[in-house]
């Protein structure tokens, strides 16, 4: 139950999510694996309660003919259709897990390189997971398929850790040189000639002159 817990939540944020990203791959995986698992359910009820069912009327004693005839073909019946749906539920989760390695190979750039890997592995180890479910009348292929699912999530647990990275290249900040006047540029305020005039008569001076040549008066 806690796992279950887990995985919707999970679906959940993944609708979320796709409701900016609008990935066709991660809406048919969260479409397929909602659809696998309700089938899944189903087939459970139908084999395990043929089982019980069985169980049941084979450990009172005596077996009446009527369930030789009638009950015992309806009973096994029931058990081979839930076997029939548990495959069923398997091959639409395999298709789900396919859609969801899909999107991260596509996107891949979108996640940093020591962690694409191990995600599209993951997607990897759950199909093959969901295909030894679908093989579950024997015992060692359903265990194996739980470690194998067990692997494919801890994988996709990375997930957990991601960092925002940058599908582009990090922009180059690119710098305005700040306006500068260089010093040859500005006037040289020593070089320039310096007008000198009298102030009696307002005669233009000679440069260094100590008296005015038309008035003479004494600068």
């Amino acid at each position: 139950m806690i796992a279950l817990f887990f995985i919707f939540s999970a679906l959940g944020d993944i609708k979320t999510i796709n409701y900016q990203l609008l990935d066709p791959h991660l809406e048919l995986f969260r479409k397929d694996y909602i659809r696998g698992f309700v089938i899944r359910v189903i087939g459970v009820i139908f084999l395990f309660g043929g089982a019980i069912v069985l169980g049941i009327n084979l450990g009172i004693p005596p077996v009446t003919y009527e369930f030789w005839v009638i009950g015992l073909p309806i009973t096994i019946t029931i058990m081979v259709t839930g076997l029939i749906i548990l495959v069923i539920s398997s091959a639409i989760e395999m298709r789900a897990w396919e859609n969801l390695k899909i999107y991260f190979v596509t996107n891949k750039l979108l996640f940093p390189e020591h962690m694409r890997y191990k995600l599209i592995d993951g997607c990897d180890n759950l199909r093959t997971g969901a295909l030894l479910w679908a093989l579950g009348i024997f015992i060692v292929t359903a265990i194996i398929g739980l470690i194998f699912q067990a692997v494919g999530f801890f994988k996709l647990a990375k997930l957990d850790n991601l960092i925002y990275y940058e599908q582009n290249e990090p922009h180059t900040k690119i710098i305005t040189p700040q306006a500068s006047t260089s010093i040859t540029m500005q006037p040289d305020i020593t070089s320039l000639h310096k007008e000198v005039f009298c102030p009696n008569c307002g005669s233009k001076l000679d440069e260094g002159g100590k008296f005015c040549q038309v008035c003479g008066s004494q600068i």
